[in-house]
C-alpha cells in the first residue's frame, strides 16, 4: 500500500542497502514501529540517489515499483507490501537464537534486521548509519570442518542454553537464516558459503537424510537443484546446501575475494497476502485465491524472463511436493532470483523439500480439490501453468512419479534406516490413493 505522507510516530529508522556486484548501494529508508508487541507498522521510501542510479531496480517489481523518492510504501504486516525487505530478515530460528542470546528478552524488529549482519537471503541488508560504498571484505564464518562442534552448540541453543566465550561469535552465522529448525552458515575451503541444517532432538526420522533424498529425486526429474552434501556428526546427519544467492567474485590486485549478493524475492513477498487472511481463512474464497500454486504461476508469468520453462518447473515442483508429501509448501518456500543486468527474474533453485508427518493437506491450494494431496488434484488446473492439454500435464506428472516410484533406493543411498523408511512411507498419502503406488 503506497502513501504520500509518513506515519508520524515511529520507533526506529534504518537505511536499506542493496548489493550491486559487491557494492553497497543505498536504496531507501525503512521506518519501524513495533514498540507494542501486539502491533506492527513499517514504511519504506526510495532515496533520490537510488532513483537516479542507472543500475537501480525495483526491490519488488510488483509491490515496490521504482517510481520516485516521494512515494512511501506502508504496511502493518511483514508479508504484505514490504515482504521483499523482510525476506532478508531472520526467521523463526534466527529470532530464537537472538532471544537466547538476550536471555529470553524480547527482540525488536530493528534489532532483528541490524543483528542479521547482511547474511540473510538475497541482496538486501540494513544499517543504522550511512555506509561507505566499499563492501570488499570477508565475513567471519565457521568452517565446514567445525560441523561436529557446531552440532553440539546448536543443540544447546535449541534447548535455550546460551553459548559462552568464542562460541558466541558463531551466533551471527546462525540467526540470519530463514526457517524454524537449527541451522547455520558455514564456509568451505574455497570460500563458498553453505547452509548447514542440523538434527533436532525428538525428530521421529532423520529429516536431513529425507530432504537429501527428495532433492536427489528432484535432480533426477530434471528440476533445478543447488549442490547438496550430507555430512555425518555424532548427533546425526547434517545437510549442506550451497547458497545460490551468493557469488564469489574474483579478487582484485592484492585483495580478498568479494562475496556478491544476488537479489531474491519469495513467493510471499510478490503475492503480498493481506494480513486479514488468517489460517482459518485458507479454504475460503480469498484464501484459496491467494495461497495457491496457481497464484504463484500468475506471478511467475509476470516477472520471469523465461515463463514457459519456469511455469513447467513450478508445475513439476508442485507434483513432487505431493509425491513426497511435502505439505509445508508455503509461499516463502518458493523463490525467484533476479537476472543479472536485467529487471526480470527466474525461479530459484529448489529448497526445503521435506516429507512431513501429521498434516493431511498442503499449505497451498493445488487444484479443484483444494489442498488435497492427490495426483488427481494436480491435473485439474494445469492450464494456469501454461500447459495446453491434459496430455502435456500428464507427461510431467508421469515423469515425476517414475522417479519417485523408486524412492526407496534414494532413501537407502541417503543412509536412512529401514524403520525410518517405513515411517516416511506411511506419510505418503498420494501413493496410497493412487493405483500407481
Amino acid at each position: 500500500m503506497a502513501r504520500t505522507r509518513r506515519h508520524k510516530s515511529v520507533e526506529s529508522e534504518l537505511f536499506v542497502y542493496v548489493d550491486i556486484r559487491g557494492e553497497a548501494v543505498l536504496a531507501g529508508v525503512l521506518t519501524l514501529d513495533d514498540s507494542d508487541e501486539t502491533r506492527f507498522f513499517a514504511e519504506f521510501t526510495y532515496v533520490q540517489s537510488y532513483v537516479n542510479d542507472p543500475r537501480a531496480f525495483a526491490l519488488d517489481p510488483v509491490n515496490l515499483p521504482l517510481i520516485d523518492a516521494k512515494t512511501t510504501f506502508r504496511t502493518e504486516s511483514r508479508y504484505e507490501t514490504l515482504g521483499a525487505i523482510f525476506d532478508a530478515a531472520p526467521d523463526a530460528w534466527g529470532r530464537n537464537v537472538m532471544r537466547v542470546d538476550k536471555a529470553g528478552a524480547r527482540v525488536t524488529e530493528d534489532e532483528v534486521l541490524l543483528r542479521g549482519r547482511g547474511m540473510g537471503v538475497g541482496a538486501l541488508f540494513f544499517s543504522a548509519r550511512l555506509l561507505t560504498p566499499n563492501m570488499r571484505k570477508t565475513y567471519r564464518l565457521p568452517e565446514v570442518s567445525q560441523l561436529e562442534s557446531l552440532a553440539d552448540l546448536l543443540t544447546d541453543i535449541d534447548q535455550g542454553v546460551k553459548p559462552k566465550g568464542l562460541y558466541r561469535d558463531i551466533l551471527g552465522s546462525s540467526w540470519d537464516i530463514g526457517g524454524a529448525r537449527p541451522k547455520t552458515i558455514v564456509r568451505d575451503e574455497a570460500g563458498e558459503m553453505w547452509i548447514a541444517k542440523f538434527p533436532r532432538r525428538g525428530d521421529s526420522y532423520d529429516r536431513q537424510r529425507v530432504e537429501f533424498a527428495n532433492l536427489q529425486m528432484a535432480r533426477a526429474i530434471g528440476l533445478t537443484v543447488p549442490e547438496i552434501r550430507l555430512t555425518e556428526t555424532h548427533l546425526g546427519a547434517v545437510l549442506l546446501t550451497h547458497r545460490f544467492d551468493r557469488e564469489l567474485l574474483p579478487a582484485g590486485q592484492g585483495g580478498a575475494s568479494v562475496v556478491a549478493r544476488r537479489h531474491f524475492l519469495s513467493g510471499a513477498s510478490l503475492i503480498s497476502p493481506p494480513v486479514r487472511i488468517g489460517k482459518r481463512d485458507l479454504d475460503g474464497p480469498e484464501g484459496s485465491a491467494t495461497y495457491s500454486y496457481a497464484r504463484l504461476a500468475d506471478v511467475t508469468r509476470r516477472i520471469s524472463s523465461n515463463p514457459v520453462q519456469d511455469l513447467k518447473e513450478l508445475y513439476a515442483r508442485m507434483i513432487l511436493n505431493v509425491a513426497v508429501h511435502n505439505t509445508d509448501d508455503h509461499l516463502k518456500n518458493v523463490g525467484f532470483l533476479k537476472d543479472e543486468g536485467a529487471h526480470t527474474y527466474r525461479l530459484s533453485p529448489l529448497f526445503d523439500v521435506v516429507t512431513q508427518e501429521g498434516s493431511a493437506r498442503h499449505y497451498l491450494h493445488i487444484g479443484a480439490q483444494g489442498r488435497a494431496s492427490t495426483f488427481e488434484n494436480c491435473l485439474t488446473h494445469y492450464r494456469r501453468f501454461g500447459l495446453r492439454s491434459e496430455a502435456a500435464a500428464r507427461s510431467i506428472l508421469d515423469a515425476v512419479r517414475d522417479v519417485v516410484a523408486d524412492r526407496r533406493a534414494y532413501y537407502v543411498a541417503a543412509g536412512m534406516a529401514p524403520e525410518e523408511i517405513s515411517m516416511v512411507e506411511s506419510t505418503l498419502m498420494a501413493w496410497r490413493d493412487s493405483a500407481a503406488g
